[in-house]
């Protein structure tokens, strides 16, 4: 196993939004009949390996508590549900090098159990591992849990600082050492039990959203923000810009807080073929069960909201529901490889998570064609010529 440092480089990244359910990116019951069983254990080993194989850097675990709508449920969109801390020491344990990120909510999670989960995957899989920090903010999760609605959105997000804050000071602390902290929200005094996380100093922190109140948060606490790659790149761009900005004015350096942005990918050896491999995706997509989450998404993001305010309502649910809003990608290798190209020269991002429709080993295989075009632009290396940084 290899612990992974934070790269110098200016190499792009990949990262997958892992499945966690039949058709997690795509509202379509014929996507998720032909995707591989979602609780076959083997099924993700064999996929994170070929993931790895590629060239993929990490594999992202969305996670969320309460079901899905009926609609989504029977298009095979959001059940069953893998829980992403489970989920993540599985596939740290089926592979070798490639990050895996989790998804743990500091709104029901309480901070020590973060930093006692975080520290045990980060060892487990010899420095591989990051957290991605959600608030925790939905209604529905509220009710599941029995917790009372946020006194205001400034709560919220001085809630998640003063938790990372908290987890930090855990990982930070030596074996046996005690920790005293009384703050706003929390209050934590004693020493929590080892192990501590190999990657020092912390293991990295995503943070979803690029609100102004977001991207504070991302620039005092975390390492990475993530949005939707949109197909105005100049509303990419002024995101990245604004991040870049803050950080600066924050007295860090730029380089160290990126935009991660998330994007589909449809491959074909031909353009013909690519379109018509989209074209099947999108008029297989349910839109009863995209129409509610269309709903439910905007609802919970005030970042999506803003991105997508000047799209057409039937075109939005139709994106939606195939690629939860994100750019597709659709061509060969090397047509796609082109674009990734220009996005990052027309963005400055050089993270890009991918949302696919269908998964599994071939899945990811086939996106090493892509790769290979992109380091004959010298816009890549593989992972393992640069170290498996992050």
């Amino acid at each position: 196993m290899t612990s992974r440092q934070r790269g110098s480089d200016d190499y792009l990244r990949f990262g997958i939004m892992w499945p966690n359910t039949k058709s997690q990116n795509i509202m379509s019951r014929a996507v998720a009949e032909a995707n591989p069983d979602v609780l076959d254990i083997r099924e993700h080993t064999v996929a994170a390996r070929a993931a790895e194989a590629a060239g993929f850097d990490y594999l992202f675990l969305a996670d969320s508590y309460t079901a899905n709508a009926p609609a989504n449920i029977a298009s095979g969109h959001g059940e069953p549900r893998l829980y992403a801390p489970i989920w993540a020491a599985a596939l740290l344990a089926a592979t070798e090098h490639i990050g895996v990120v989790s998804t743990l909510h500091m709104g029901y999670l309480p901070p020590v159990v973060i930093a006692r989960m975080g520290a045990n995957l980060d060892a487990l899989g010899g420095g591989r591992w990051a957290w991605n920090a959600v608030p925790g903010a939905k209604a529905g999760e509220r009710d599941l849990f029995g917790l009372p609605e946020y006194a205001d959105y400034d709560a919220r997000y001085r809630m998640s600082a003063e938790a990372i804050r908290l987890v930090k000071e855990h990982w930070a602390a030596g074996i046996g050492e005690r920790v005293d902290f009384e703050g706003e929200f929390f209050r934590s005094q004693g020493a929590m039990a080892g192990p501590r996380p190999v990657q020092q100093p912390f293991p990295p922190i995503f943070n979803p959203g690029v609100s102004p109140a977001a991207i504070d948060l991302i620039v005092a606490e975390a390492d990475y923000g993530f949005t939707a790659i949109v197909d105005d790149l100049d509303e990419v761009a002024a995101t990245a810009r604004r991040l870049a900005d803050r950080a600066v004015e924050a007295g860090r350096d730029p380089a160290s807080v990126e935009i991660a942005g998330s994007i589909g990918v449809v491959l074909g050896s031909t353009e013909e073929e690519a379109q018509r491999n989209y074209r099947e995706y999108v008029d297989s997509v349910d839109l009863d069960a995209a129409e509610g989450f269309a709903k439910f998404f905007l609802q919970s993001s005030s970042t999506y909201q803003e991105l997508f305010k000047d799209v057409p309502h039937d075109e939005l649910v139709r994106r939606i529901g195939a690629g939860a809003g994100s750019t597709v990608l659709v061509g060969t290798p090397e047509q796609v490889a082109a674009r990734f190209a220009e996005i990052r020269r027309a963005t400055a991002v050089r993270q890009f998570l991918m949302v696919p429709f269908r998964w599994g080993a071939d899945e990811f295989t086939a996106m090493g064609d892509v790769f290979e075009s992109l380091r004959g632009s010298g816009d890549w290396v593989h992972p393992s010529e640069r170290g498996w940084s992050w």
